[in-house]
């Protein structure tokens, strides 16, 4: 996709993007005509993880949090802090900024065994709903500047709409607010259900649990400043801000922020042993259908052959 000049060139993909978003995170559980099941739960932070029936991936966590809805929407909407309570999250940063309130930015995940790890490229956006509530909508664009990483054994997934939206609880507890994730993807690839099964049962509850640590502790805000540079007047955070969200900053002028993982910088010292991992994911991506088959078969064998002999 070419670099459009300006944000006006997204303003039909946004308006699409957010109803498409909110009519799932909207959906009460239960009554859709696809139910969510629930798949897992917490009682400290109250969390539910739903799965939408009848599909790969499209998950919704509802969480309600120990801050307050500005203090979260700030955390959650900024990628470049993904990595402080997402587990699987690896590398992010920002590629171009559309406007005040629209980026193109990244997020690569680690590879949970035996699968390769992801990385996606989104359109992201920020803006006060009517009602109050704030909301971060993202959505899988193409770009020159980042173009899919298969020579790193990187499998690029589709992020067909993600994001949240956040506002008070139901009972409008003060210091407390809820937070609606919805993640429907194209994970590409070959990935087994048990990896799935994880992200889902285990690394979402255990990232939004982390999450809440950090948010519990953290200076509650009052107002969301991701908002109110989105609401600004072009000159009002200040002369460098006309930079920042100028349709034309992109990766060549903007310095791409990333988070890295310990275990991701110790790696990076021994080029080699990076390069057989890879090599050996790649395999094992391409194998793997194929061994689990074979597994299933050979089983099936040696159950027919004690059938025989008994």
């Amino acid at each position: 996709m070419a670099t459009p000049a300006g944000s006006n060139a997204y303003e039909y993909r946004i308006s699409k993007m957010k109803d498409t978003f909110l009519a799932l995170a909207e959906e009460t559980t239960g009554e859709a005509k696809d139910e969510w099941v629930l798949v897992a739960s917490l009682q400290n932070p109250k969390l539910s993880v739903y799965k939408l029936a009848n599909t790969d991936f499209c998950i919704k966590v509802v969480a309600d949090l120990n801050c307050t809805p500005e203090t979260a929407f700030d955390m959650l909407s900024d990628i470049t802090r993904r990595g402080e309570w997402d587990d699987l999250c690896e590398e992010t940063g920002i590629v171009e900024v559309i406007d005040k309130s629209t980026k193109v930015q990244f997020l690569k995940t680690k590879g949970v065994w035996p699968a390769s790890p992801r990385d996606t490229l989104v359109l992201a956006h920020v803006e006060r709903l009517a009602d109050g509530r704030y909301l971060n909508v993202a959505q899988s664009v193409e770009h020159a500047r980042f173009p899919p990483r298969e020579l790193e054994g990187i499998v690029r997934m589709e992020a067909k709409i993600s994001g949240q939206v956040v506002g008070p609880t139901l009972d409008n507890r003060p210091g407390m607010c809820r937070v609606v994730q919805v993640a429907d993807g194209d994970l590409k690839g070959w990935i087994p259900k048990s990896v799935i099964g994880f992200i889902a049962t285990k690394s979402m509850p255990n990232s939004f649990k982390k999450l809440d640590g950090i948010l519990k502790e953290a200076e509650q805000q009052s107002e969301s400043v991701v908002i109110a540079r989105a609401e600004a007047e072009e000159d009002e955070f200040g002369p460098d801000s006309a930079d920042l969200t100028s349709p034309t900053a992109i990766l060549a002028s903007l310095p791409v922020t990333t988070f890295t993982s310990p275990s991701v910088a110790q790696q990076r010292r021994y080029p080699a042993a990076r390069r057989l991992v890879r090599r050996l994911r790649a395999v094992l991506d391409w194998w793997n259908p194929f061994l689990v088959t074979l597994f299933l078969f050979l089983k099936a064998y040696q159950g027919a052959r004690k059938r025989l002999a008994a």
